[in-house]
């Protein structure tokens, strides 16, 4: 793939923008080259001065777009010779985190957010079911046994029971369902970690010990209903 620094004016995909759209209108026509395929990760923007030329403003409005673009984690800034503008690689914990503090931010209920968990956990555990493999078999039933270890912590006991729906998503193979589980866990699960009584904990290994079970035969409405039903506990203890 070549590089947009290398390309004449003519090649690039970038219009000219007029001052009054300033470093907005640019890092739109970067998110939409994004989105369209024209770019991805490692492909070099070129240089302030290379960019000011290619959409007709000054190195200000470019440095300004660029400080965008970076704190949204679009790209990476190299400075030095052979430096500028790199599209980024992907890092869910960038997003989850960015997404766990806008939910704060904008008053998101503890409700709301158990809603898209439930939404999300009960897709994850499905799909566990579906494309689970022996490592991720294992790394389940390691969890349970370290959470039978600390029933009588509730803070070590929460943790460990967190690191269980954490390997659940993780087992789905799907990307966008373990980022969305990781920013609700965020909002969610510090408010539960004092609340796990050595019975609810009990309680809740047993739910992880089934849901284990139906992932491993596969069982997929199993699984799904018994996420849903150990979530809906998690609900009315919060």
């Amino acid at each position: 793939m070549t590089d947009l620094a290398s390309l004449t004016d003519e090649e690039t995909p970038w219009t000219p923008v007029r001052a009054t759209s300033i470093a907005g209108k640019i890092v739109q026509q970067v998110r939409e080259a994004l989105f369209d395929g024209q770019l991805q990760p490692g492909h070099a923007l070129g240089s302030e001065m290379e960019l000011a030329e290619q959409f007709g403003v000054s190195r200000i409005t470019i440095r300004d777009a660029l400080r965008s673009l970076e704190t949204m984690g679009v790209i990476e800034i190299r400075v030095g010779a052979g430096g500028g503008a790199t599209i980024a690689s992907g890092n869910i914990e960038y997003f989850s985190d960015a997404l766990a503090i806008q939910f704060k931010l904008s008053g998101v209920t503890t409700d709301e957010v158990v809603d898209a968990q439930v939404a999300v956990e009960c897709a994850a555990v499905e799909l566990a079911a579906k494309n689970r493999t022996a490592e991720d078999l294992a790394r389940l039933a390691e969890l349970i046994a370290e959470s039978e270890e600390v029933l009588d912590d509730p803070v070590k006991f929460t943790h460990a029971g967190q690191q269980f729906h954490l390997a659940v998503a993780e087992a789905s193979g799907n990307r966008a369902l373990v980022a969305q589980f990781m920013a609700l866990r965020h909002v969610v699960w510090p408010n539960n970690a004092h609340r796990a009584t050595r019975p609810v904990a009990e309680k809740a290994v047993d739910y992880h010990r089934n849901i284990l079970t139906a992932i491993k035969r596969q069982d997929r409405s199993s699984a799904r209903n018994l996420m849903r039903e150990h979530l809906d506990e998690i609900r009315e203890r919060l």
